[in-house]
Formats: structure tokens, C-alpha cells, sequence
């Protein structure tokens, strides 16, 4: 399969059990690597960057998991409750876990703004940015047109990215003057998150030897929500931060 197909062009491939989450890593390769030609990430992973501007454009993007986490918590059990009743419990039961140890992800990227001098009361009540929103609304379709199989690869791509991302960036960060108290997302993200990985992988392969009918689904989630995440929110949360210092 190759990895740079659209989903047009993917509707006839056969890819089954392992083959759709090699497809997944590839298209999460791919977008890493554009990733990484983007201002967001040349700034902060730049050693000559100011420690002031790095941490400015952590704290902005701590407030934009702050909007958006909550509503995508909640739209992906809206969405595993409509799965069918024919899959196993023991699958479900594992999706729930899984959320259920994501739940207060939100509250801990606003330990984080807070301790870089954030104000709590402003986080709480700041609107969503359009990306956030964007990000919300394509979790919250994924419930409204009952597709909840598209939910699991648009799963993949926040536990197959957040591990690489955090990972590459946790050092550098700590060299900029963060404190560990405010790296909490990053630290347990960096490490939780490849358990979380090989989960999803899991999940993905066993639905789609389950419920070959699902595969369009499970490939439309995940083109679904790469398109409004992370570019889109991250660079919303650098301009912020380059405008604050200008």
C-alpha cells in the first residue's frame, strides 16, 4: 500500500489486520516529517531559540489541549457505545479503559499552563480556538453520523504522534528552563503513550479481521482528523505565542 494514497484512491485497497496499521504508520512518518519543516517546530527545537519564546509556545499549546481534550473525551465514548453489540467485550471494555485513562489529560495540560504562570480562571473559560473547535467537531461528526469505527485510526493518530513528538522534544524543553512541574503532559505522554500505541494497534487489527465491512471507516478516521490536527493547532498556538513576544 502506498502510504501517500488519499482516501479516493484507497477505497479499492485491500488492506487487512497488520497491513492497515502499516499504512497508519506510514501516513504518521509522512506527517511527522512535514511536522518538522513547520515555523512551530524549527522554533522550539532550535538550541538558539530564547528559553522565553520555547516556553511561550508550550504554554499556548497547553491552553489549546485545555479546550479542545474534554470534548473529544467525551465524543470518543459516544462513540464506542455504538459499536456493534457483536464485537467483544473484552474489546470494548479495553477502548473504555483506555479513555478512562485519558480523562483528566485536559486538567493536566492546565497544570502545566498554570505552573508556566498561566491564569486557571482564563484556561477555563478562554473559547476554543477555530483549530480546537475543528478538532472537537471532527470527533464530535464521527458521533453524529454514527461512523463509530472511524473513531479507533482517528485514536491512532493522537497515541502514534504524541509519544514520537514528546519524546524528541522532553530534553530540549528542560534545557529551555522547564520545570518538571511543567512537563507533566510531556513526561507521561512521552512514556504512557506507546503502551497506548500498541493498544490502538491492536484494536485497529482485530476490527478490521472482525468487521472487514469497516475498513473505509477506519481509513476515513484517520483522514478525517489529520486534517484538522496537529498542523492547524499548533501553529495557531505559535502565532499566539510570537505575537505575546512581539
Amino acid at each position: 500500500m502506498s502510504s501517500t494514497s488519499s482516501i479516493e484512491s484507497t477505497d479499492d485497497l485491500k488492506c487487512q489486520d497488520a497491513e492497515i496499521v502499516s499504512w497508519l504508520a506510514g501516513r504518521v512518518d509522512e506527517l511527522l516529517e512535514r511536522m518538522k519543516q513547520e515555523p512551530f517546530w524549527l522554533t522550539v527545537t532550535d538550541p538558539t531559540t530564547p528559553d522565553h519564546v520555547v516556553q511561550a509556545i508550550m504554554r499556548e499549546i497547553y491552553l489549546e489541549i485545555v479546550g479542545y481534550q474534554p470534548h473529544v473525551i467525551e465524543a470518543a465514548i459516544a462513540s464506542i457505545a455504538q459499536l456493534p453489540r457483536s464485537m467483544k467485550p473484552k474489546m470494548i471494555r479495553s477502548m473504555l479503559y483506555h479513555q478512562a485513562d485519558e480523562w483528566d489529560h485536559g486538567e493536566m495540560a492546565l497544570r502545566d499552563f498554570v505552573n508556566m504562570g498561566g491564569d486557571e480562571t482564563y484556561a477555563r473559560n478562554l473559547p476554543m480556538s477555530p483549530p480546537s473547535f475543528a478538532v472537537a467537531g471532527v470527533w464530535w461528526m464521527i458521533t453524529q453520523l454514527r461512523d463509530p469505527f472511524a473513531y479507533i485510526d482517528a485514536l491512532y493518530l493522537f497515541e502514534g504522534l504524541t509519544p514520537i513528538v514528546t519524546d524528541a522534544v522532553k530534553e530540549g524543553l528542560r534545557a529551555k528552563g522547564m520545570r518538571e512541574d511543567q512537563l507533566e503532559y510531556v513526561e507521561f505522554h512521552s512514556t504512557e503513550d506507546l503502551k497506548h500505541a500498541r493498544l490502538v494497534n491492536h484494536l485497529i487489527a482485530e476490527v478490521v479481521s472482525s468487521y472487514p465491512e469497516a475498513l473505509d471507516s477506519v481509513q476515513r478516521g484517520y483522514e478525517y482528523f489529520e486534517a484538522v490536527y496537529p498542523i492547524p493547532v499548533w501553529r495557531t498556538a505559535y502565532e499566539r505565542a510570537m505575537r505575546s513576544d512581539a
